[in-house]
């Protein structure tokens, strides 16, 4: 029973690792994509909307956007989610890893 519950426990670790990791990744991703769009919109080349853009970049790397703020000096801030992907049907679901990030020029 106990080696059974510290392989649930490994596999719940590993899952929220590969949740963080890849909510790191669609972050980054989408910060960048919408922060050109921006740029794009401010130059003549409109390109559609930055967070429209951010929201289609996170869903495109398996996260939700949860958030998207541009500020007064063309920053592009996102928040999106991963859910944990267990394969343990009993374990609680809704769970989830949450990044930010951050695009535009030098702070």
């Amino acid at each position: 029973m106990l080696v059974l519950l510290i392989g649930i426990a490994a596999v719940a670790a590993g899952a929220a690792a590969q949740a963080a990791a890849q909510a790191r990744a669609a972050a980054d991703l989408s910060a960048v994509a919408a922060a050109r769009t921006l740029v794009d919109g401010l130059t003549g080349r409109d390109r559609g909307q930055p967070c429209a853009v951010a929201a289609e970049v996170a869903t495109r790397n398996g996260a939700t956007l949860h958030g998207c703020a541009i500020d007064d000096q063309v920053n592009v801030t996102v928040r999106v989610v991963v859910p944990f992907m267990t394969g343990v049907g009993w374990l609680p679901s809704g769970l989830g890893a949450e990044a930010a990030a951050r695009a535009g020029p030098a702070p």
